[in-house]
C-alpha cells in the first residue's frame, strides 16, 4: 500500500510517499507531485530507524535489586515515574524537579507540555521547564531581531525570489532539515541571474554553489560586519533618510567605527580589506539584497552584538521591507512580551542570565549541572528528558554522567536509546511522527492527519504519556486521555487561519508594523534601535560590535594557533539520530576534522590521516579532511558521545573539546564556534 504523507523523521514537513507492508513502513520516497517533496538520507532510512535495535520498543524501569533496566508494563512504568517525581517534589519542593525538551520534539505540539502555564512541571509548581532553546536559535532568532526592531526572525523573511544579491551568513540551507524550500528559491534566483555570496568558515553545502565564498575566521563575524558598516558609513553610502527618520543610536555607531582600524578588523575576521570593500560595494549596489542568517553567529564571544551588527548593516543600507531585501511580515504578529521570573522560585539560570529568561520564559539548561552538583541556586534532584540528549548536544561531555548519577529521579522519553537512558530510572518509548496523529498548520488553517502506521512495539504518543503521568500526580485536568481527545486538544491549541494578504513593502512608513498604527517599528522607541536601551539597562553593550575571542580570558591563544568551530548540521544526522542508526552511520562513519590546505601542508597532514585536535578543554582523535576551510580554522561536527554509537562517534564528538561554562554573557550560550585549538598528526 502506498500513502502520500508528511515525513516523520524530523519536523521539516517534507511531503513523501510511504510504502506500507504488513503494517510497517517498508520504503519512503519523495512526493514528486508536491513542491515540498524531498527526501534526505534520514527519511530514506526511516525503516532502519523505526524498526532497528536502537528504537525503544517498550517501557523500562531500573530494578532495585540488580540496578539494571528491565522491561515493564506501561502501568508499572508510569506509576514509577509519577512516584519518583512526587518524591522529589515532596523532599525538595516542586522547584527541585526540572524538565528538558530536546530538538527531537522541537516545533511539535508536545512542546506545549514543556513550557508555559499548561506544562507538566508548572502544574506541579516548578519553574524549571527548559529546552534546546538553551543552546539553539534564541540569540539569532529572538534576542537580536527583537532588540533591533521588535520583531522575531520568524517575521523577517529574505525576499530571495526577488533578490539581485543573496548573502548567506550563519546558515547553510543545503544542510538544513526539511524540504529546503529556501535552497530551491536560491537556486531559482541564481538561474535568473541573482548572485550568491556565502560567508562561512566552511565551504561545504551552500558554499559549494556560491558565486563568492568568503572564508571568515570562526568568531570573526562581528568584526566583518563592523568592518562593512565602517566602510559604508565612511563612504557615505547609507540610507540617510531611513537613518534620520527611523533609527536611534546612529551617531554612537559612527563614533564607534571611527575609532576602529580597518586593518585590525580585517585581521580579526580573516577577510582582506580589499574583499571587505568589494563586499560593501556589492551590498550597496542595490536595495535588492537579502540576508539569509541563522544560528551560525550565535556561538561566539559577543554574539548578540555581532548579530545586531548584521541586522544594522542591512537596515542602514536600505534593505528592510523593500522588494528583494528583507520582507517584514505582520501576519499573525503580536507585540513581543517579556517574561518575569516568579519571585518565590527563580528558575535555574535566570539569576545568571536574566535576559535569557526575559526573552524565552524558561530556565537556562546550561546551568543545570551547577544546580545538581553544587546545589546552586538550590538543590536540583529530578529531571524529565523528552526527545533529546543533553549529553550529546551540550559541551562538557564528561560532566553529564556525574549529573545524572546524583539525581534521585531521571525519567527519559524518546524514540531511540540515548546516553540518558543509560542512567534513567524510567524509560518511556515515544511514537515517531509517522506513528501518531500529526497537526499540520498553514495559512488556510490547521488540520490533524491520522498516523501513517501503528507505533512500533509498545510506543505511545508523547502527549498522551505525559498526560498519564500528570493524572497520576493529580494535575492532569484538561489533558487528553485518548486519540479522539488528543486530536481535539491539538486543534484547540493550533494557530487560526490567516486572511490572505497581498505583499506590501515599506510598512514601517505606513504604521502597519505597530499595533497603534503609528509609523515606525514595534520597539520601545518606535524606531530601529541601533542603540538598545534594553541591553544598556541590563549592563551589556547597547551598540553593534564585536569581541575578540583571543582576548577572552578563558580562550587564551598560547599554544593554540588554530580556531575550532563546531555545531554545523548534516543531512545524515539530527542530534543522536544518525550515528546510532547503522545505515546512517555508514554514510558518515566518523566525525572528521576539516582543515584548510594551507594548514594541512604546514602540519604535514594529508587527507585521511588521523589527527588529534586539542583545546584547553580536552582532546579527541579524528580523520582529517583537507580543503574547503578558512585558513586557521578547524571544524569538528558535534553530536557524538553516546555509548549507542559506533566507536568513532562515541569517542570522537566535539563535546569534550568545548566548554559548558565559557558562554555568551547575554544568553548563556556556550562558545562552541570560537575555541582555540591545535592539531597534531597521530603517527602510526
Amino acid at each position: 500500500m502506498r500513502k502520500r504523507a508528511v515525513c516523520g523523521m524530523c519536523q521539516g514537513g517534507c511531503d513523501v510517499v510511504v510504502t506500507v507492508e504488513d503494517g510497517r513502513i517498508a520504503r519512503v520516497s519523495a512526493d514528486a507531485e508536491s513542491d515540498r517533496g524531498r527526501l534526505c538520507s534520514r527519511g530514506a532510512h526511516a525503516p532502519d530507524a523505526l524498526y532497528g535495535e536502537q528504537r525503544i520498543m517498550h517501557p523500562m524501569v531500573r530494578d532495585a535489586g540488580t540496578g539494571e533496566l528491565r522491561r515493564a508494563s506501561w502501568d508499572e512504568a508510569l506509576d514509577r515515574a509519577a512516584e519518583l517525581v512526587r518524591a522529589v517534589a515532596v523532599a525538595g519542593g516542586p522547584r527541585a524537579m526540572a524538565s528538558y525538551f530536546g530538538r527531537g520534539v522541537l516545533g511539535t505540539p508536545v512542546m506545549r507540555m514543556g513550557k508555559g502555564n499548561g506544562s507538566l512541571l508548572s502544574r506541579l509548581g516548578s519553574p524549571n521547564d527548559m529546552s534546546c532553546a538553551s543552546i539553539c536559535f534564541l540569540s539569532s532568532n529572538v534576542v537580536v531581531p527583537v532588540t533591533c526592531m521588535g520583531i522575531p526572525a520568524a517575521k523577517i523573511v529574505p525576499d530571495v525570489a526577488r533578490s539581485d544579491v543573496i548573502v548567506v551568513w550563519g546558515q547553510n540551507p543545503a544542510t538544513e532539515e526539511g524540504p529546503q524550500l529556501l535552497l530551491r528559491k536560491i537556486n531559482e534566483a541564481r538561474a535568473r541571474g541573482a548572485r550568491l555570496v556565502v560567508v562561512d568558515p566552511r565551504r561545504a553545502g551552500i558554499g559549494e554553489i556560491a558565486d563568492w565564498w568568503i572564508p571568515v575566521t570562526p568568531g570573526g563575524d562581528g568584526a566583518l560586519a563592523i568592518a562593512l558598516i565602517k566602510h559604508v558609513i565612511e563612504s557615505g553610502r547609507y540610507d540617510k533618510s531611513f537613518v534620520a527618520d527611523f533609527t536611534v543610536g546612529f551617531d554612537g555607531l559612527v563614533e564607534r567605527v571611527a575609532h576602529l582600524d580597518a586593518d585590525c578588523l580585517s585581521a580579526r575576521c580573516g577577510v582582506s580589506c580589499s574583499d571587505v570593500a568589494k563586499l560593501a560595494d556589492l551590498i550597496c549596489s542595490t536595495n535588492r539584497v537579502s540576508l539569509v542568517t541563522y544560528t551560525g553567529v550565535e556561538y561566539q564571544p559577543g554574539a548578540v552584538a555581532a548579530g545586531r551588527a548584521l541586522q544594522t548593516l542591512w537596515a542602514i543600507t536600505g534593505k528592510l521591507d523593500v522588494e528583494g531585501g528583507m520582507y517584514l511580515s505582520v501576519e499573525g504578529s503580536k507585540d513581543f512580551r517579556f517574561s518575569k521570573p516568579p519571585a518565590d522560585a527563580v528558575p535555574v539560570g535566570a539569576r545568571e542570565f536574566p535576559l535569557f529568561y526575559a526573552f524565552r520564559g524558561e530556565g537556562q539548561f546550561c546551568q543545570l549541572p551547577k544546580a545538581v552538583l553544587e546545589d546552586d541556586p538550590y538543590p536540583m534532584r529530578g529531571l524529565l528528558v523528552v526527545g533529546g540528549s543533553p549529553a550529546c548536544s551540550f559541551p562538557g561531555g564528561d560532566l553529564w554522567p556525574d549529573v545524572y548519577r546524583k539525581l534521585d529521579c531521571l525519567v527519559v522519553m524518546d524514540r531511540f536509546f540515548t546516553e540518558e537512558t543509560r542512567f534513567a530510572d524510567v524509560v518511556l518509548p515515544a511514537a515517531s511522527l509517522f506513528e501518531t496523529v500529526r497537526l499540520i498548520s498553514s495559512p488556510a488553517g490547521s488540520k490533524v492527519l491520522p498516523p501513517v502506521v501503528e507505533p512500533a512495539g509498545e510506543a505511545r504518543d508523547d502527549i498522551l504519556v505525559l498526560s498519564d503521568i500528570a493524572r497520576r500526580l493529580g494535575v492532569g485536568e484538561g489533558l487528553p486521555s485518548d486519540g479522539n481527545e488528543l486530536a481535539a486538544w491539538l486543534l484547540a491549541g493550533a494557530p487560526t487561519a490567516l486572511a490572505a494578504k497581498g505583499r506590501a513593502y515599506g510598512k514601517y512608513r505606513t504604521g502597519a508594523l505597530r499595533a497603534d498604527g503609528v509609523p515606525g517599528f514595534p520597539t520601545e522607541s518606535g524606531k530601529f534601535e541601533i542603540y538598545s536601551q534594553l541591553l544598556a539597562d541590563a549592563g551589556f553593550d547597547p551598540l553593534p560590535g564585536y569581541t575578540d575571542a583571543a582576548k577572552t580570558p578563558e580562550l587564551q591563544r598560547e599554544a593554540y594557533p588554530l580556531t575550532l568551530t563546531t555545531g554545523a548540521r548534516s543531512n545524515n544526522r539530527m542530534g543522536v539520530y544518525g550515528p546510532s542508526i547503522p545505515a546512517l552511520a555508514r554514510l558518515e562513519p566518523a566525525p572528521c576534522a576539516e582543515l584548510s590546505e594551507v594548514d594541512a601542508r604546514e602540519l604535514g597532514v594529508r587527507d585521511g590521516d588521523v589527527v588529534r585536535v586539542i583545546t584547553p578543554f580536552g582532546s579527541g582523535e579524528h580523520v582529517a579532511r583537507v580543503g574547503g576551510m578558512a585558513a586557521g580554522a578547524v571544524h569538528v561536527p558535534h553530536g557524538g558521545g553516546s555509548a549507542f554509537m559506533p566507536a568513532a562517534w562515541r569517542c570522537g564528538g566535539a563535546n569534550n573539546l568545548t566548554p559548558l561554562d565559557v558562554c555568551d554573557e547575554v544568553t548563556g550560550f556556550p562558545l562552541i564556534k570560537a575555541v582555540p585549538c591545535r592539531v597534531e598528526l597521530v603517527e602510526d
